[in-house]
């Protein structure tokens, strides 16, 4: 399973919402009077909040119950009621359609496999109005690709707002010719030094190159490719924005 219950605690408590140097690249691509986004693996709201703060009409999706219910949860302590869908990537079927469709963070590598993913672009654009726009942010997990590198352990703890912790622990298995990352975590919470919960995830990410995901975005039927770099929360972004 990912994003349980515990993995949405650590991750409020490690990303909090969006910086003003995300919200600015984003909103640069809507209007915010008459667009209407929809943000289809929102989580627990980190960038669909601020946005919502910024008036922008955005709408949120995303197939962990643990997460939707934290970004209700975050919403309603700042006066906002958004507007949300439980349901998987690749069967949506929503009421509407979206001038934006928009991915921040490479949460589009996460769906795995790849007939996923490509399920979705279809999905997309059978929800994009006429010129609407697709906008995925993705990486290359550069670091990966160098020998002996393929393989990782790491650790981390964030302290929550009840005094306790979660402590992350994860092992991730790079195949650097399939493209794709392999990776199991724990979370453990502890509270005055008893561990009160535990939980376990599994997860794929794949990764995508420049001209491959421009070959594959034509293919599901898009078009107008642009492609940009951009730099925010100290690391590197592959923006694609490509319109219906």
């Amino acid at each position: 399973m990912m994003y349980g219950t515990l993995c949405t605690e650590f991750y409020d408590a490690d990303k909090k919402f969006a910086g003003a140097d995300e919200i600015h690249f984003y909103s640069s691509f809507f209007d915010k009077k008459e667009s209407l986004i929809l943000e289809p693996m929102c989580g627990s709201g980190r960038l669909l909040i601020p946005l919502m703060q910024e008036g922008f009409n955005i709408h949120g999706m995303d197939n962990s119950i643990p997460m939707l219910k934290s970004c209700r949860e975050r919403a309603a302590k700042l006066g906002l009621k958004p507007t949300l869908f439980e349901q998987s990537i690749e069967n949506m079927e929503l009421p509407h359609q979206y001038d934006i469709i928009l991915i921040p963070l490479g949460s589009y590598q996460l769906l795995y496999p790849r007939s996923v993913a490509y399920k979705a672009l279809q999905n997309f654009y059978k929800h994009l109005r006429p010129g609407g726009k697709l906008i995925l942010d993705l990486f290359v997990p550069w670091e990966s690709l160098y020998q002996n590198h393929e393989e990782e352990f790491s650790e981390k703890e964030v302290a929550l707002p009840d005094g306790g912790i979660i402590k992350h622990k994860s092992h991730d298995v790079a195949n650097k010719y399939e493209q794709e990352y392999y990776g199991q975590s724990t979370y453990e919470k502890v509270i005055n030094g008893k561990v009160i919960a535990l939980e376990s995830e599994r997860m794929h990410l794949c990764w995508y190159y420049r001209y491959e995901m421009e070959l594959i975005l034509e293919k599901y039927k898009l078009q107008n490719i642009q492609y940009q770099e951009k730099h925010f929360m100290n690391e590197n972004h592959m923006i694609f924005i490509a319109e219906k």
